[in-house]
């Protein structure tokens, strides 16, 4: 195995782990909430269960477009919990084709912003070290964002700065769909 390919690895498998992490953590946090608080009577949380479909999918998309603010298992914990398990499936498809378009925003955004003067500034002080490892890594990154943690909206930007072929970075975000299958069903197995 060449260097190149080690490095590659690597990366994969560490940003993986870290993503199992952040996973793990989250369904801790989940399962306390869930068995010892009740949430009914926190002033502020009984209203949202008459949240909007509408409402709360705009939220997302924003949140998706804006670096992931949310992180996107909230909005599966709310669903499940307000809509119930019939429902549960088809939400988590358009939750996670949503995302695969907020990216999709976000890196012809970034193809927009490589065209503009503001990209040379950005290069210098914010891009340029993201850059590199772009084009060392290519789809890999686009793959690692998709699964992870690491904001998807922000590396697709990225991507779509630097020039990144549509037509790959199209097939790497389908990733994203991986993510939200995968954690959906954990998500559904750790609800009681």
């Amino acid at each position: 195995m060449k260097r190149s390919d080690k490095i590659r690895l690597k990366f994969f498998l560490v940003n993986i782990a870290k993503g199992i992490a952040v996973l793990g953590l989250l369904l801790v946090f989940y399962r306390i909430l869930i068995n010892y608080v009740d949430i009914a009577n926190i002033k502020g949380f009984s209203h949202l269960e008459d949240l909007s479909i509408a409402f709360v999918f705009t939220v997302f998309f924003f949140s998706e477009v804006i670096f992931g603010i949310i992180p996107p298992e909230f909005f599966m914990i709310w669903v499940l919990n307000n809509k119930g398990v019939e429902m549960y499936p088809i939400f988590i498809i358009a939750l996670s084709t949503i995302s695969y378009f907020a990216g999709i925003f976000a890196f012809l955004f970034g193809k927009y912003l490589h065209e503009t003067s503001l990209y040379n500034l950005m290069k210098k002080h914010i891009i340029g070290k993201y850059e590199r490892k772009i084009n060392m890594y290519g789809g890999i990154a686009v793959v690692i964002a998709a699964l992870t943690p690491l904001p998807f909206s922000a590396t697709s930007a990225v991507v779509g700065a630097i020039g990144y072929p549509n037509n790959k970075y199209f097939l790497f975000a389908l990733a994203r769909f991986i993510r939200y299958f995968l954690y959906g069903y954990i998500i559904f197995l750790a609800t009681p």
